[in-house]
Protein backbone atom coordinates (compact mmCIF):
# COMPACT_ATOMS: atom_id res chain seq x y z
CA UNK A 1 0.00 0.00 0.00
CA UNK A 2 1.09 3.58 -0.62
CA UNK A 3 0.76 6.53 1.70
CA UNK A 4 -2.28 8.59 0.79
CA UNK A 5 -1.64 12.21 -0.16
CA UNK A 6 -3.66 14.81 1.73
CA UNK A 7 -5.82 15.69 -1.26
CA UNK A 8 -6.81 12.05 -1.69
CA UNK A 9 -8.34 12.12 1.78
CA UNK A 10 -10.55 14.93 0.54
CA UNK A 11 -12.82 12.30 -0.99
CA UNK A 12 -13.23 10.27 2.18
CA UNK A 13 -16.08 10.39 4.69
CA UNK A 14 -17.68 7.87 6.97
CA UNK A 15 -21.42 8.30 7.43
CA UNK A 16 -21.07 7.78 11.17
CA UNK A 17 -18.34 10.38 11.56
CA UNK A 18 -20.72 13.13 12.62
CA UNK A 19 -24.19 12.58 14.03
CA UNK A 20 -27.05 14.72 12.71
CA UNK A 21 -28.01 17.55 15.01
CA UNK A 22 -31.70 17.78 16.01
CA UNK A 23 -33.54 20.11 13.68
CA UNK A 24 -30.62 20.33 11.28
CA UNK A 25 -32.75 19.40 8.27
CA UNK A 26 -32.47 16.71 5.58
CA UNK A 27 -28.93 17.78 4.69
CA UNK A 28 -27.74 17.21 8.24
CA UNK A 29 -25.63 19.46 10.39
CA UNK A 30 -23.82 22.37 8.73
CA UNK A 31 -20.13 21.72 9.39
CA UNK A 32 -18.65 24.81 7.71
CA UNK A 33 -19.62 27.79 5.55
CA UNK A 34 -17.30 28.78 2.69
CA UNK A 35 -18.07 32.18 1.12
CA UNK A 36 -21.67 31.81 2.19
CA UNK A 37 -22.04 28.23 0.87
CA UNK A 38 -22.82 25.64 3.59
CA UNK A 39 -20.89 22.39 3.72
CA UNK A 40 -23.14 19.79 5.35
CA UNK A 41 -22.89 16.24 6.62
CA UNK A 42 -24.93 15.03 3.63
CA UNK A 43 -22.44 16.60 1.22
CA UNK A 44 -19.55 14.83 2.89
CA UNK A 45 -21.37 11.50 3.03
CA UNK A 46 -21.94 11.73 -0.72
CA UNK A 47 -18.19 12.16 -1.25
CA UNK A 48 -17.53 8.81 0.45
CA UNK A 49 -19.79 6.60 -1.64
CA UNK A 50 -17.09 5.41 -4.03
CA UNK A 51 -14.18 5.35 -1.59
CA UNK A 52 -12.05 2.25 -0.96
CA UNK A 53 -12.59 0.93 2.57
CA UNK A 54 -8.94 1.31 3.59
CA UNK A 55 -9.27 5.11 3.56
CA UNK A 56 -12.08 5.23 6.09
CA UNK A 57 -10.23 4.18 9.27
CA UNK A 58 -8.40 7.52 9.08
CA UNK A 59 -11.70 9.21 9.96
CA UNK A 60 -12.49 7.12 13.02
CA UNK A 61 -10.87 9.72 15.29
CA UNK A 62 -11.89 13.31 16.02
CA UNK A 63 -8.53 14.53 14.71
CA UNK A 64 -8.95 12.57 11.49
CA UNK A 65 -12.44 13.99 10.94
CA UNK A 66 -11.19 17.54 11.55
CA UNK A 67 -8.38 17.09 9.01
CA UNK A 68 -10.83 15.63 6.53
CA UNK A 69 -13.15 18.62 6.84
CA UNK A 70 -10.18 20.95 6.33
CA UNK A 71 -9.22 18.97 3.22
CA UNK A 72 -12.71 19.27 1.76
CA UNK A 73 -12.67 23.03 2.31
CA UNK A 74 -9.26 23.22 0.60
CA UNK A 75 -10.53 21.16 -2.35
CA UNK A 76 -13.55 23.44 -2.76
CA UNK A 77 -11.38 26.58 -2.71
CA UNK A 78 -9.04 25.10 -5.33
CA UNK A 79 -12.01 24.13 -7.51
CA UNK A 80 -13.41 27.66 -7.36
CA UNK A 81 -10.04 29.07 -8.38
CA UNK A 82 -9.81 26.62 -11.29
CA UNK A 83 -13.25 27.70 -12.52
CA UNK A 84 -12.37 31.38 -12.08
CA UNK A 85 -9.39 30.86 -14.37
CA UNK A 86 -11.56 29.10 -16.94
CA UNK A 87 -9.51 25.91 -16.75
CA UNK A 88 -12.64 23.84 -17.36
CA UNK A 89 -13.05 25.58 -20.75
CA UNK A 90 -9.55 24.84 -22.01
CA UNK A 91 -9.70 22.50 -25.05
CA UNK A 92 -7.83 19.57 -23.51
CA UNK A 93 -9.69 19.81 -20.21
CA UNK A 94 -13.09 20.33 -21.82
CA UNK A 95 -12.57 17.24 -23.98
CA UNK A 96 -11.75 15.13 -20.92
CA UNK A 97 -14.79 16.50 -19.08
CA UNK A 98 -16.92 15.57 -22.08
CA UNK A 99 -15.55 12.04 -22.14
CA UNK A 100 -16.07 11.67 -18.39
CA UNK A 101 -19.67 12.84 -18.81
CA UNK A 102 -20.26 10.21 -21.49
CA UNK A 103 -18.82 7.50 -19.25
CA UNK A 104 -20.98 8.52 -16.30
CA UNK A 105 -24.19 8.69 -18.35
CA UNK A 106 -23.50 5.37 -20.12
CA UNK A 107 -22.68 3.68 -16.81
CA UNK A 108 -26.02 4.89 -15.44
CA UNK A 109 -27.82 3.58 -18.55
CA UNK A 110 -26.20 0.15 -18.25
CA UNK A 111 -27.03 0.03 -14.55
CA UNK A 112 -30.64 0.89 -15.39
CA UNK A 113 -30.79 -1.94 -17.94
CA UNK A 114 -29.17 -4.37 -15.51
CA UNK A 115 -31.54 -3.54 -12.69
CA UNK A 116 -34.55 -4.11 -14.94
CA UNK A 117 -33.30 -7.44 -16.30
CA UNK A 118 -35.73 -10.25 -15.46
CA UNK A 119 -35.22 -12.13 -12.22
CA UNK A 120 -34.99 -15.90 -11.87
CA UNK A 121 -37.21 -18.23 -9.91
CA UNK A 122 -35.93 -20.89 -7.50
CA UNK A 123 -37.35 -23.52 -9.84
CA UNK A 124 -35.21 -22.26 -12.74
CA UNK A 125 -32.12 -22.18 -10.54
CA UNK A 126 -32.87 -25.68 -9.24
CA UNK A 127 -33.05 -27.01 -12.81
CA UNK A 128 -29.62 -25.50 -13.53
CA UNK A 129 -28.26 -27.01 -10.32
CA UNK A 130 -29.63 -30.50 -11.06
CA UNK A 131 -28.34 -30.44 -14.63
CA UNK A 132 -24.69 -29.86 -13.62
CA UNK A 133 -23.80 -32.07 -10.62
CA UNK A 134 -20.08 -32.09 -11.38
CA UNK A 135 -19.92 -28.30 -10.94
CA UNK A 136 -20.97 -28.57 -7.30
CA UNK A 137 -17.95 -30.58 -6.16
CA UNK A 138 -15.44 -28.68 -4.04
CA UNK A 139 -12.26 -29.59 -2.20
CA UNK A 140 -11.39 -29.04 1.44
CA UNK A 141 -11.85 -25.38 2.44
CA UNK A 142 -11.12 -22.98 5.28
CA UNK A 143 -12.58 -19.57 6.00
CA UNK A 144 -9.65 -17.29 6.75
CA UNK A 145 -8.42 -13.72 7.23
CA UNK A 146 -4.83 -12.56 7.32
CA UNK A 147 -2.51 -9.63 7.90
CA UNK A 148 0.64 -9.32 5.80
CA UNK A 149 3.86 -7.56 6.80
CA UNK A 150 7.20 -6.86 5.19
CA UNK A 151 9.16 -7.33 8.40
CA UNK A 152 9.10 -10.43 10.61
CA UNK A 153 9.49 -8.32 13.76
CA UNK A 154 6.28 -6.43 12.98
CA UNK A 155 4.40 -9.70 12.35
CA UNK A 156 5.67 -11.06 15.68
CA UNK A 157 4.51 -7.90 17.45
CA UNK A 158 0.97 -8.20 16.05
CA UNK A 159 0.84 -11.92 16.81
CA UNK A 160 1.83 -11.22 20.42
CA UNK A 161 -0.89 -8.57 20.71
CA UNK A 162 -3.50 -11.07 19.48
CA UNK A 163 -2.31 -13.65 21.99
CA UNK A 164 -2.51 -10.99 24.71
CA UNK A 165 -6.22 -10.55 23.99
CA UNK A 166 -6.55 -7.80 21.37
CA UNK A 167 -9.25 -8.66 18.79
CA UNK A 168 -7.81 -9.83 15.48
CA UNK A 169 -10.40 -7.80 13.55
CA UNK A 170 -9.52 -4.56 15.38
CA UNK A 171 -5.86 -5.05 14.55
CA UNK A 172 -6.80 -5.61 10.90
CA UNK A 173 -8.34 -2.12 10.82
CA UNK A 174 -5.26 -0.65 12.44
CA UNK A 175 -2.70 -2.10 10.08
CA UNK A 176 -4.82 -1.50 6.95
CA UNK A 177 -4.08 2.22 7.26
CA UNK A 178 -0.28 1.73 7.45
CA UNK A 179 2.11 1.88 4.53
CA UNK A 180 3.33 -1.52 3.34
CA UNK A 181 0.87 -3.57 5.41
CA UNK A 182 -2.18 -5.46 4.19
CA UNK A 183 -5.25 -6.83 5.96
CA UNK A 184 -7.84 -8.90 4.11
CA UNK A 185 -10.75 -11.24 4.69
CA UNK A 186 -10.12 -13.98 2.13
CA UNK A 187 -13.41 -15.76 2.76
CA UNK A 188 -13.41 -19.48 1.97
CA UNK A 189 -10.27 -20.72 0.23
CA UNK A 190 -9.92 -24.16 -1.32
CA UNK A 191 -6.82 -26.29 -0.93
CA UNK A 192 -4.54 -26.03 -3.93
CA UNK A 193 -5.30 -22.40 -4.83
CA UNK A 194 -2.85 -20.54 -2.56
CA UNK A 195 0.89 -20.56 -1.91
CA UNK A 196 1.84 -23.78 -0.15
CA UNK A 197 3.26 -22.23 3.05
CA UNK A 198 0.09 -20.19 3.62
CA UNK A 199 -2.15 -23.18 2.90
CA UNK A 200 -0.17 -25.50 5.14
CA UNK A 201 -0.56 -23.14 8.10
CA UNK A 202 -4.22 -22.34 7.43
CA UNK A 203 -5.38 -25.94 6.96
CA UNK A 204 -3.39 -27.11 10.00
CA UNK A 205 -5.13 -24.55 12.26
CA UNK A 206 -8.35 -25.07 14.18
CA UNK A 207 -11.33 -22.68 13.97
CA UNK A 208 -10.65 -19.58 16.06
CA UNK A 209 -6.89 -20.15 16.08
CA UNK A 210 -4.41 -17.42 15.09
CA UNK A 211 -1.07 -18.53 13.71
CA UNK A 212 2.06 -16.80 12.48
CA UNK A 213 4.31 -15.39 11.35
CA UNK A 214 4.08 -17.54 8.22
CA UNK A 215 6.72 -16.65 5.63
CA UNK A 216 5.85 -16.71 1.93
CA UNK A 217 7.22 -14.94 -1.13
CA UNK A 218 4.84 -12.05 -0.28
CA UNK A 219 6.16 -11.45 3.25
CA UNK A 220 5.10 -12.51 6.75
CA UNK A 221 1.46 -13.47 7.42
CA UNK A 222 -0.54 -13.61 10.63
CA UNK A 223 -3.52 -15.86 9.90
CA UNK A 224 -6.85 -16.46 11.60
CA UNK A 225 -9.05 -19.44 10.67
CA UNK A 226 -12.78 -19.06 11.33
CA UNK A 227 -14.17 -22.35 10.03
CA UNK A 228 -13.18 -25.55 8.19
CA UNK A 229 -15.22 -27.41 5.58
CA UNK A 230 -14.64 -30.92 4.20
CA UNK A 231 -14.49 -31.77 0.52
CA UNK A 232 -17.77 -32.77 -1.09
CA UNK A 233 -20.77 -31.47 -2.99
CA UNK A 234 -22.28 -28.08 -2.20
CA UNK A 235 -26.00 -28.08 -1.51
CA UNK A 236 -28.47 -26.13 -3.62
CA UNK A 237 -28.75 -23.45 -0.92
CA UNK A 238 -24.96 -23.07 -0.83
CA UNK A 239 -24.78 -22.83 -4.62
CA UNK A 240 -27.82 -20.61 -5.01
CA UNK A 241 -26.04 -17.21 -4.66
CA UNK A 242 -23.47 -18.19 -7.30
CA UNK A 243 -26.10 -19.63 -9.64
CA UNK A 244 -28.24 -16.54 -9.23
CA UNK A 245 -25.29 -14.25 -9.99
CA UNK A 246 -24.33 -16.26 -13.09
CA UNK A 247 -27.88 -16.50 -14.42
CA UNK A 248 -28.59 -12.84 -13.73
CA UNK A 249 -25.38 -11.89 -15.52
CA UNK A 250 -26.60 -13.81 -18.55
CA UNK A 251 -30.00 -12.12 -18.30
CA UNK A 252 -28.27 -8.74 -18.20
CA UNK A 253 -26.17 -9.59 -21.27
CA UNK A 254 -29.31 -10.63 -23.10
CA UNK A 255 -31.01 -7.37 -22.09
CA UNK A 256 -28.02 -5.32 -23.32
CA UNK A 257 -27.93 -7.16 -26.64
CA UNK A 258 -31.68 -6.71 -27.09
CA UNK A 259 -31.36 -2.98 -26.36
CA UNK A 260 -28.48 -2.52 -28.82
CA UNK A 261 -30.24 -4.53 -31.52
CA UNK A 262 -33.37 -2.41 -31.08
CA UNK A 263 -31.42 0.86 -31.24
CA UNK A 264 -29.64 -0.24 -34.43
CA UNK A 265 -32.95 -1.25 -35.97
CA UNK A 266 -34.49 2.14 -35.25
CA UNK A 267 -31.47 4.16 -36.39
CA UNK A 268 -30.06 4.79 -39.85
CA UNK A 269 -26.40 3.80 -39.76
CA UNK A 270 -24.10 3.81 -42.78
CA UNK A 271 -20.45 2.94 -42.12
CA UNK A 272 -18.41 4.66 -44.84
CA UNK A 273 -14.96 3.74 -43.57
CA UNK A 274 -13.35 0.36 -44.13
CA UNK A 275 -10.12 -0.22 -42.11
CA UNK A 276 -7.16 -0.76 -44.41
CA UNK A 277 -3.39 -0.87 -44.05
CA UNK A 278 -1.51 -0.19 -40.82
CA UNK A 279 -3.19 0.50 -37.47
CA UNK A 280 -4.21 4.05 -36.64
CA UNK A 281 -1.94 5.75 -34.08
CA UNK A 282 -3.56 7.91 -31.39
CA UNK A 283 -3.75 11.50 -32.59
CA UNK A 284 -3.00 10.58 -36.22
CA UNK A 285 -5.47 11.53 -38.97
CA UNK A 286 -7.93 8.78 -39.82
CA UNK A 287 -7.15 7.37 -43.29
CA UNK A 288 -10.04 7.26 -45.72
CA UNK A 289 -10.36 5.66 -49.12
CA UNK A 290 -10.28 7.96 -52.11
CA UNK A 291 -13.72 8.84 -53.50
CA UNK A 292 -14.65 7.00 -56.68
CA UNK A 293 -16.59 8.31 -59.66
CA UNK A 294 -20.35 7.74 -59.14
CA UNK A 295 -21.93 5.19 -61.46
CA UNK A 296 -25.45 4.78 -62.69
CA UNK A 297 -27.60 3.07 -60.07
CA UNK A 298 -25.48 4.28 -57.12
CA UNK A 299 -27.45 5.52 -54.13
CA UNK A 300 -27.28 9.22 -53.42
CA UNK A 301 -25.07 10.83 -50.79
CA UNK A 302 -25.74 9.89 -47.19
CA UNK A 303 -28.27 12.08 -45.39
CA UNK A 304 -26.69 14.95 -43.45
CA UNK A 305 -26.01 14.20 -39.81
CA UNK A 306 -26.17 10.42 -40.29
Amino acid sequence: MRKMPVLYVIFAFVASACGSAPGSGPQGKVLAVVDGEPLTEATLRKEAENLPPYVRPILETADGRAKFLESVITRNLLMREALRRGIDRRPGVADRIGMARKSIVLEALLRDVAEKAPGLSDAALRRTYDANPSLHQVGERVKVSHMLFREKARALEIHRRVKAGEPFESLMKEIAARDGEVAADLGEIERGNFVKEFEAAAFASEPGEVTGPVKTTYGYHVIKVYAKFPAGALSFEEMKPKLLAEQREQAQRDAFEELIAGLKKQATVRVLYKPEGSPISPGAPVPVTAPRTPKAGDPGPPPQGK
